[in-house]
């Protein structure tokens, strides 16, 4: 049997730690709220389900995995957890993704907390994609990814060296350094990952659509952020 593995990268939910950008526009308390919920329901699709491949937890700084577990439905000791290593997200990847063959995982994927409403189906399609590709990757709108994926076998540590994670150029300059290294790539869906106040508004658009009603958490704090005046009142539907 193959061991299939997908880690959530995953902060201490703090003040002046997540989402900084979006804090600046709905306030630190707000930004704090709404990536509780995140983790929440990251945790409540991925955890609480008999799926085909194993969940963990990437998480940072060290000793954080107590503040996130505390967002879980389910209790403390029972996850697969890693803290990450490295000095920036570059390395921090790359550490993941290098391990992987000691902890005898056959295909790493690591995705981003930053969007609740990654699907499971999505995932098993990048596992599956790692049976024909070297690389997989989920773009987002704004140039960078909410997924990367590669069987242990396959792991080049040059496909991130020297890669700037804060560049909206991040996903081209990865895809390019891939091939230069003649490895296969597979893009999956593009979405978006909430960042600004902009993305809150597509979010709450999608998560009016019925498939998306799992979301209890992230749901709960947008319609707070409404009756607060955060947010104006949705007129989807």
């Amino acid at each position: 049997m193959t061991r299939d593995v997908v880690y959530i990268a995953a902060k201490a939910p703090r003040p002046g730690f997540v989402k900084t950008r979006l804090a600046r526009t709905i306030g630190e308390d707000w930004a704090v709220a709404l990536y509780r919920a995140f983790l929440s329901d990251l945790s409540a699709r991925f955890e609480r389900r008999c799926l085909p491949f194993e969940v963990g937890w990437y998480v940072t700084p060290p000793g954080a995995w107590a503040e996130v577990a505390q967002q879980r439905g389910t209790r403390a000791g029972d996850a697969l957890v890693l803290e990450q290593e490295g000095l920036d997200w570059t390395e921090r990847q790359s550490a993941l993704f290098s391990g992987a063959r000691d902890r005898g995982e056959d295909k790493t994927v690591l995705v981003a907390s930053d969007s609740p409403h990654l699907s499971e189906e999505t995932v098993q399609s990048a596992f599956d994609e790692l049976g024909r590709h070297d690389l997989v990757l989920g773009p987002t709108f704004d140039g960078g990814y909410y997924l990367i994926g590669t069987c242990t076998c396959d792991w080049r540590e040059e496909v991130l060296d020297g890669i700037r994670m804060s560049e909206s150029s991040v996903l081209g300059e990865i895809v390019d350094r891939a091939h230069r290294l003649r490895l296969s790539v597979k893009t999956l869906e593009v979405t978006f990952d909430v960042d600004e106040l902009e993305d809150l508004q597509w979010l709450r658009e999608l998560l009016g659509q019925p498939w998306h009603v799992d979301l209890r958490a992230t749901i709960a704090v947008l319609e707070e952020l409404e009756t607060q005046g955060v947010l104006p009142t949705s007129t989807a539907g």
